[in-house]
């Protein structure tokens, strides 16, 4: 009876749950999956980071260098076609420009044809030679009528509001340039492409009273602003 028990007991086993052993014995182990690279060490990681900073860096510096000289490129072009400074060694232009002061003209709107206004400031080729360029303000353009009356200048039968003049000046007639064959007579008509201008400080100043009016095509800019020395820093009206 004993035997036939433990037969029946070893098939119930059977036929239920199996022993450990032979689940293990019949289990597929699942495939493992590749495995990953083996880590840098610290020391790896290390050179890896300095050889890529190096080439940042290489490109770093060779972008600025190109931004650098494109600037440059960019700042000789403004020099050469748009802006162009100078230094005023005469004080004919009292109180508006001081003697050393330093100066922007604006060359682009000369070059593409256009004519200064009326009250700007110009610089242009010196008729008589003595400087290589002048300074002054326009004070009528091309077909306007210029006169000289009591100090005043009048323009078109107005007497214009001058509040740039140095206090005190008054504006007279001048004696003709040497390069001039006579005086110029009032009321005087501005001939076409030309400006008649003056100094702010009238009593010593040569300009148009003097030399005539000034062609355009003698007109290098206009000025727009001072900016050396630096307590003369400011725009120019």
């Amino acid at each position: 009876m004993l035997q036939e028990d433990n037969l029946k007991g070893q098939s119930m086993d059977t036929a239920g749950n199996r022993p450990a052993q032979a689940n293990i014995q019949h289990m597929q182990v699942p495939q493992q999956p590749n495995s990953p690279a083996p880590r840098q060490t610290a020391q790896e990681e290390a050179q890896d980071v300095r050889v890529d900073t190096r080439g940042v860096t290489g490109r770093w510096l060779v972008e600025t260098a190109a931004l650098v000289l494109l600037a440059f490129v960019i700042a000789m072009g403004v020099r050469w076609l748009l802006v162009e400074p100078y230094r005023i060694p005469t004080g004919s232009m009292l109180p508006t420009i001081q003697i050393d002061d330093h100066i922007l003209i604006y060359k682009l709107g000369t070059h593409l044809g256009a004519t200064p206004n009326q009250e700007d400031v110009i610089v242009f080729y010196d008729p008589t030679d003595t400087f290589t360029n002048l300074v002054k303000r326009v004070v009528a353009t091309e077909g306007q009528v210029v006169d000289l009356v009591d100090g005043r200048v009048v323009v078109d039968g107005e007497v214009l509001y001058e509040p740039f003049v140095l206090n005190g000046s008054v504006t007279e007639p001048l004696m003709p340039d040497i390069n001039m064959n006579a005086p110029i007579q009032y009321p005087f008509t501005v001939p076409t492409d030309h400006v008649f201008v003056l100094g702010d400080n009238r009593q010593r100043s040569s300009d148009s009273r003097a030399f005539g009016p000034v062609p355009l095509a003698d007109v290098k800019g206009v000025a727009f602003f001072t900016y050396w020395p630096i307590n003369n820093f400011a725009t120019l009206e």
